[in-house]
């Protein structure tokens, strides 16, 4: 696996909506009887991995030295390794979070690597690998505001009684934790992490709910902007959603296909290679920025 050791302009550029994909004639009702799709995959020739490239460092737009999109993460080479374990090409098709939730139900993807946790909510419509990467080891759940009213705020427990207009990512673990911290109609979605800080930069929201690995890098965007500390402000101290999944749809037939999933997760993490494709995602994130 190359390393990735350039220096790149991360795009915050948005271009989503167009893109979920709507499955031709097939649906998913979790019944068994369809064909092995590891077979499927190899007579196919390709792994189509559904993500929202906007979550760095799992994954996240970079401009090349071509001025050329790239999607990369730690997600991305978790996804190169598990199709050069099959034998076959990596297609990424990249959605907002939404829409990598809609494709994998309507099995117009293989599998969605795109920061998942498991929830029982999740678990009625899709299937999960085993874990892979925990978000306690390089953050947590947390909030971002604006400097001048994060200042204002000593406890969650001041938070929950201000009534707080809070923003969270459509479909994320921390849309769920936004409606624990406020009225729900207090609470509004935004298709990807970007679009939500930048209408929290422009005071449109009082916060924004957020992976704080994935919000850590954009710090250099919006400076006026800041993390609430983890003493005070973890939302997930117990770390449910901590470990972090691929996510597949329901069937039998992926049975194959996920016992593969883990062996390459399982393998990764123990000689080491996941750490450091972490560790290189997250510089590159880091670095991604322009100056």
């Amino acid at each position: 696996m190359k390393k990735m050791n350039k220096k790149f302009i991360l795009s915050l550029i948005t271009l989503f909506a167009g893109f979920v994909l709507v499955a031709c004639g097939g649906s998913n009702d979790g019944e068994s009887g369809g064909q092995d799709k590891l077979e499927e995959i190899k007579a196919s020739g390709e792994l189509i991995v559904g993500t929202s490239p906007d979550f760095p460092p799992m994954e996240f737009y970079i401009l090349d030295e071509n001025n050329e999109r790239q999607i990369v993460g730690t997600d991305i080479t978790l996804a190169e390794a598990i199709a050069d374990e099959i034998g076959v090409e990596l297609n990424i098709r990249a959605t907002d979070f939404n829409g990598v939730i809609a494709n994998i139900q309507s099995e117009s993807i293989n599998m969605g690597l795109s920061g998942f946790t498991f929830t029982e909510k999740r678990a009625e419509s899709m299937q999960f690998s085993d874990g892979y990467q925990q978000e306690s080891t390089i953050g947590y759940q947390g909030i971002m505001m604006q400097k001048d009213l994060a200042e204002t705020f000593s406890s969650l427990e001041e938070i929950e009684e201000a009534g707080l207009i809070l923003g969270a990512q459509n479909g994320s673990i921390q849309y769920e934790m936004a409606m624990n911290l406020t009225d729900a109609a207090n609470v509004k979605q935004y298709g990807t992490l970007d679009v939500g800080l930048a209408a929290l930069n422009e005071g449109d929201i009082d916060g924004m709910i957020v992976s704080t690995s994935s919000a850590e890098p954009m710090l250099a965007t919006f400076p006026n902007l800041m993390i609430l500390p983890q003493d005070n402000f973890d939302l997930d101290p117990e770390r449910l959603y901590s470990t972090n999944v691929i996510a597949f749809p329901l069937g039998e037939e992926y049975a194959s296909l996920i016992e593969l999933a883990n062996k390459v997760i399982n393998e990764n993490i123990e000689n080491g290679n996941l750490e450091q494709w972490q560790q290189e995602a997250v510089e590159l994130s880091r670095d991604a920025i322009e100056e």
